[in-house]
């Protein structure tokens, strides 16, 4: 025995956090561990997976530490395809095994993807099929509790029955004969002791000796290592009981042995100090284990291409027909190297030679065959070297096929990201913007010096986002989606934790909602953060004792996701390079290693992400084609047909129509995408854009810290603040966005031009930049004041230049996502300004299904503001009418109607809802409405139930149509009350009618045969009910029931007038503001909770949560306990009131801190700063006497008492003469009754002529107080 034998020990059986809510060990920390206690080897077993090998070999190898990769498998106790519930160890028998040579290694990839593939019941389960089949190169260790020869013992030392025994001697002697020995005649199979306190696995070690002596198989000792020191048993306890669901206090749930930490050599040694051989043969399985995974692979894609031989030639025909059948004659197919002779250099020859052509094609279609100039040759041919050096053409080809493939079918699909900026993607149609013409850089994507592959992000309409990928999975095979890690981040740790102590879930949310809602947060910030949570920790030791236990398990791996729209391609079996599962409660295929590691390994990552605008411009697109003829199409856009690029050809759009643009210096951008936000409208307003760089500009300026260039920005845009020279090259650099730095690719471009950084160093630097990596910033620091001081700046100079571009290049924005984005932008304001209602009807279709109906509500109103193509301010045409659901006219989705006698161009038409948007309308019976009026339109209740099959209709589906006003063209919206009181008997009749149709007693086309059965059906058609309808606010009522608001008007509606000089903000606008901003709204409370206070000095008081909506919003306003006490009699369901309010934001949400309610009648005696009268000189009585009407009136009124917090108000008159305005100021102060205001209206001769000013919010609203919530 070797002297490093007889006195090390290796851990051979661990679990790290990717035995997933059952590992304790952090990978890092562990390294770290390994080799304090003065260990060069370890290995990870985790349970069932692969999760983390990849990361352990990288972090062990940085540490100096040999990986022995491996994992704790589970073994079906037969045909791991069997999943019949047997009562026995169905979920499998543990198995240790690790990996001893490469070729061992490569097939514990096959047996723990297969595991997941076939053998998941309950668990992925190997078999004995499979382990003989993929067993070569793997070493086996059985016989902890768990295992399948530990399973045998156990019973045979309950029982002493030899039955036992002798199973447990068939499974150590399968297991010898089945792993056999290596090709040094090592044997692979071990039988495995532990010593960890657990008296079963104790009672067995003696049975396991002697079987191993029995049989002659070497023992080996571990520890089953689940946690690092041995104080970290009661943080590993926590995380079981959030896997098990688990409180501490439960005594008859599982815990751990406190033993299962990595003890050192010597703990071990002594541990086992009986059977040194146990020790020592761990040191010589670590010894045998050398495996390596290749982090220099490429796995690049290659693929067999089919096409012309000779390059393009354009014949003069529509540039965008005569690409698209260029690209129809290249096929591609997969290639498999058992498959095809073609060897690999070939190929990727091919493909080279493939893409060339496609790009040449596409020069031609980008730019005109006389349109391609050097500058734009050379940055394609570079690009193309580029990236056939890097062995990456078959990858863009693939892109290509299947964006190509895509838009074929009507799926539209876009780069985004770094990607926009090449030229090659520009001109085979993956992006839309110029590289050239908008400064975008190649290197951004890639270049020849960077190691890691680039991947091209591609958003494709999310309707056949999943049509996409099953299409690249069904032609080239080799494709998985990519596992993600969620973690336990603080939040979520504290409500798990919380849970684990035993506190309420409300308690335990309300200690989660003391950190503050910043993105990745960490407890330790969140108590330097948040004065709140602090106090909380330090004064409740309660709360202390889960914060703590939270902070050792923040950011632990708690489960496994799919990632929502990576995937990886290869031309080989991916589980020749990465171990795959698949996802739960799915047969999609997933790797067991996240995105990075499966490019650190090789492989391409694709992005197939799912973009909702694109779905509306494709919708709105089939709109136009549905509802115009070609001709109304071209005259929409004021050209004849065929007078350039086809109007909805929106990939040939040239950025430059001051229609367009004038819409978004309007700030008009509802439906636009990126810029329909409060915010986002005020930047266009003050930047007025003229061009697509300003909209790029504005994209990336819209984000926290370069917000505070926007007004500096716009300044100089419109040449009220001067654009300051800084040195020729950046002032040259910088001169498209006015002198300021704001994108990734200016501060690359001033430290390459200027510094003489390489680029690829300089796009190293701004990532360095952004993670504040001193010594790489340091490093360039240096170079970049050496090129400056040889451009002619001074040292100071260039010092100063650089700390400006470490701030800029902080939060500087990739230019070439910018740019997508704002391309996408403009197609969607492109399409609102000259087919605007084809486009917002696609816009409320895909918002309706994607948001909740207070979200996307706001968008109906927004039509009423919407302009016409032909709108001009001297001839207004502005609203698009947005008419409720109607059954003859409406389809399942938002359409587009025309009145019979007005013209169907861009400049009319109506927008009708789906029945869709009715809950309880389901999809069968909208299509059995659809088909049954195909013939004719339904005439009445009855004849809708005789028309349409009853088993489709029933009576819920009926009531929603009638409540939503869906029936209300059969009958009048005044009988929707008698049409519900009429279901019964229309169903009825429906019944017979359907029942008579099948007895063959009408026609073969379904009507009577006669005039004697028509007059009989049409007399059992009875008239409605004649009822009393339903009042105004019942009505509306039942609409928002059944369409989640009010279609046919608002409850507010009827007191606009009243409230609109005291509402300082409309509902959807509360979240332009800053937390404790005063507000005075009006709105519906559509909701209420009430809640009695149980803590603090309002104990026992009630307080109330209400929900507060206007016509284009709704939000959370909470109403205290005092302010409770003096406003309770307001709060009730469906009343409308006004609030003074402050606006408060939790936790990232708006909400608002409720003072005090009015009913709106009485709004102005507590609202009105100011009272201005119009005294014309007309009618009978003058002037002079109307003036001293009106006085008396107001010295009559400003004598009253005022009483609880009425406000009286200053009055001015306006005499209006024939020839000239008067304005007068009086001291008369009057409190604005209704009484008052109707006297004045008589006077005055008229209500228009009074206009009442509202009071500024902050004074009508008391200072902020810092507040802290009751807990019910």
């Amino acid at each position: 025995m070797s002297t490093e034998a007889k006195n090390g020990f290796v851990h051979l059986h661990l679990h790290t956090e990717y035995s997933l809510l059952d590992g304790g060990n952090r990978i890092r920390p562990l390294m770290k561990r390994v080799g304090e206690l003065g260990m060069t080897s370890v290995a990870i077993t985790d349970h069932g997976n692969l999760y983390g090998c990849a990361e352990f070999h990288r972090a062990a190898k940085a540490e100096g530490i040999k990986p022995i990769l491996g994992i704790e498998a589970y073994v079906a106790p037969g045909d791991r395809r069997n999943r019949t519930k047997t009562g026995g160890k169905d979920g499998g028998y543990h198995l240790v095994l690790l990996s001893e040579t490469n070729e061992g290694w490569a097939n514990l990839l096959k047996l723990s993807s297969d595991a997941y593939a076939n053998g998941f019941y309950h668990r992925p389960r190997m078999d004995q099929e499979t382990l003989r089949e993929w067993g070569n190169g793997l070493i086996a260790i059985n016989g902890h509790l768990g295992s399948s020869i530990a399973y045998f013992l156990v019973q045979y030392e309950q029982t002493g029955s030899e039955t036992h025994w002798e199973s447990a001697v068939q499974e150590a002697r399968w297991h010898k004969e089945a792993f056999g020995t290596n090709e040094a005649g090592e044997p692979c199979f071990y039988i495995e002791l532990q010593r960890i306190g657990v008296a079963d696995q104790d009672s067995i070690n003696p049975h396991l000796i002697r079987l191993a002596e029995e049989l002659d198989i070497p023992l080996v000792c571990d520890n089953d290592v689940h946690f690092l020191n041995r104080e970290d048993h009661e943080t590993h306890d926590t995380l079981c009981c959030i896997s098990m669901g688990k409180t501490r206090d439960d005594t008859t749930r599982l815990i751990y042995p406190q033993e299962l930490y990595l003890k050192s050599p010597a703990e071990m040694q002594a541990l086992f100090q009986d059977i040194p051989e146990a020790v020592a043969n761990t040191v010589r399985i670590a010894d045998r284990c050398n495996v390596d995974i290749d982090f220099e692979a490429n796995h690049a894609p290659v693929v067999l291409v089919s096409g012309p031989d000779k390059m393009p030639a354009y014949d003069g025909s529509d540039l965008t027909e005569w690409f698209n059948k260029w690209c129809d004659q290249y096929e591609l197919n997969p290639w498999n190297a058992d498959e095809h002779d073609v060897d690999q250099k070939t190929l990727e020859a091919d493909c080279d030679k493939a893409l060339k052509s496609l790009c040449e094609a596409g020069l031609i279609w980008r730019y005109g065959a006389e349109g391609v100039t050097d500058e734009i040759r050379a940055r394609c041919d570079r690009e193309l070297g580029i990236l056939s050096s890097k062995q990456i053409s078959a990858y863009f080809l693939i892109v290509w096929d299947f964006v190509n493939w895509a838009r074929q079918r009507g799926i539209p699909a876009s780069a985004r990201g770094s990607g926009v900026g090449t030229m090659v993607g520009y001109v085979l149609g993956l992006s839309n913007a110029c590289p050239v013409r908008y400064g975008l850089l190649f290197e951004r994507f890639t270049d020849p010096d960077r190691s890691e592959y680039p991947d091209i992000d591609i958003d494709i309409c999310q309707d056949g986002r999943a049509d996409v990928i099953r299409y690249v999975r069904e032609k080239y095979g080799h494709v998985a989606q990519i596992i993600t890690f969620g973690r336990l981040k603080a939040r979520a740790a504290i409500k798990d934790v919380a849970r684990v102590h035993g506190l309420l879930p409300q308690e335990g949310q309300r200690l989660a909602n003391l950190v503050p809602g910043e993105l990745n947060i960490t407890i330790d910030e969140s108590i330097q953060k948040s004065s709140e949570f602090k106090s909380e920790y330090q004064g409740n030791s309660s709360s202390k004792a889960v914060i703590d236990a939270a902070n050792q398990l923040e950011d632990h791996a708690r489960h496994s996701g799919v990632h929502a729209a990576g995937v990886v391609v290869a031309t080989q079996p991916l589980d020749n390079i990465v171990p795959l599962c698949k996802a739960s409660g799915s047969d999609d295929i997933v790797t067991q290693w996240d995105g990075p590691t499966c490019e650190q390994v090789g492989l391409l990552k694709m992005d197939f992400l799912g973009l909702r605008t694109l779905s509306t411009l494709e919708l709105a697109k089939q709109h136009i084609r549905q509802t115009l003829d070609e001709d109304a199409i071209w005259k929409s856009v004021g050209r004849e047909v065929g007078d350039g690029d086809h109007p909805l050809d929106l990939d040939r759009l040239k950025f430059d129509d001051d229609l367009v643009f004038e819409m978004f210096s309007q700030g008009e951008t509802a439906g636009v995408f990126q810029f329909e936000s409060g915010g986002m409208r005020q930047l266009l307003q003050k930047m007025k854009p003229d061009r697509l760089e300003d909209l790029i500009a504005a994209n990336a300026l819209y984000r926290p810290g370069p917000m505070e260039l926007i007004d500096e920005y716009c300044a100089r845009k419109n040449g009220t603040s001067k654009v300051p020279s800084v040195q020729a090259i950046v002032d040259d650099l910088t001169s498209e966005t006015y002198g300021i730095m704001v994108y990734q690719e200016q501060v690359m471009q001033i430290v390459h031009q200027l510094g003489g950084v390489a680029l690829r160093d300089a796009y190293t630097l701004i990532k360095a930049i952004s993670k504040k990596k001193e010594s790489v910033i340091d490093a360039n620091r240096a170079k970049f004041l050496e090129g400056s001081i040889e451009k002619g700046m001074t040292e100071s100079e260039g010092e100063r230049l650089f700390d400006l571009i470490l701030k800029f290049a902080g939060y500087g924005f990739n230019k070439s996502h910018s740019t997508g984005y704002a391309i996408i932008a403009y197609q969607t304001a492109y399409l609102k300004t000259y087919f605007p209602v084809q486009y917002m009807a696609a816009v409320l279709t895909f918002e309706s299904q994607a948001k909740k109906t207070e979200d996307w509500a706001p968008y109906l109103d927004e039509c009423r503001h919407v302009r016409w193509p032909d709108h001009r301010e001297d001839s207004p045409h502005v609203g698009i009418e947005v008419c409720p659901p109607d059954i003859n006219e409406s389809d399942a989705t938002f359409t587009v109607v025309y009145d019979p006698d007005e013209p169907n161009d861009s400049c009319h038409g109506r927008i009708r809802f789906g029945l869709s948007a009715i809950k309880g309308v389901g999809k069968s019976a909208i299509d059995a409405i659809i088909k049954a009026r195909e013939e004719q339109s339904f005439t009445s209740l009855h004849d809708l139930c005789a028309k349409v099959p009853p088993r489709a209709v029933n009576k819920a589906t009926l009531e929603a149509l009638v409540k939503s006003g869906a029936m209300d063209s059969l009958h009048g919206g005044n009988s929707r009350a008698s049409m519900i009181a009429a279901l019964e008997s229309a169903l009825k009749f429906g019944q017979r009618e359907a029942r008579d149709r099948e007895q063959g007693q009408g026609s073969l086309f379904g009507a009577p045969d006669n005039d004697a059965a028509q007059e009989e059906s049409t007399n059992e058609m009875s008239p409605l009910p004649a009822i009393p309808g339903w009042s105004r606010l019942e009505t509306l009522g039942y609409e928002r029931e059944v369409l989640g608001f009010h279609v046919s008007g608002h409850p507010i509606d009827e007191y606009a007038d009243m409230v609109r000089p005291f509402v300082s903000i409309n509902v959807s606008d509360i979240e332009l503001l800053r937390s404790g901003s005063p507000v005075i709204v009006a709105g519906l409370i559509s909701h209420v909770r009430n809640i009695t206070v149980n803590k603090g000095r309002s104990a026992g008081s009630r307080m109330a949560v209400i929900e507060l909506q206007d016509r284009l919003g709704s939000i959370e306003a909470v109403i205290f306990a005092e302010a409770f006490a003096a406003n309770g009699a307001l709060v009730q369901p469906n009343s409308v009131v006004l609030a003074s309010a402050r606006m408060d934001e939790r936790n990232g949400e708006k909400q608002l801190i409720v003072e005090r309610l009015f009913k709106p009648e009485d709004a102005p005696s507590y609202l009105t700063e100011h009272i201005e009268l119009d005294i014309h000189d007309d009618g009978e009585v003058g002037m002079e006497q109307k003036i001293q009407m009106s006085a008396g009136i107001l010295k009559q009124a400003g004598s009253a008492m005022t009483s609880q917090g009425a406000h009286p108000a200053k009055v001015t008159l306006r005499l209006v003469r024939s020839d000239k305005i008067i304005h007068m100021k009086t001291d008369l102060k009057v409190i604005p009754k209704q009484d008052v205001i109707r006297d004045l209206g008589g006077v005055l001769g008229g209500m228009e002529r009074i206009r009442l000013t509202g009071r500024d919010p902050g004074n009508v609203v008391a200072p902020r107080k810092v507040r802290r919530y009751g807990r019910s």
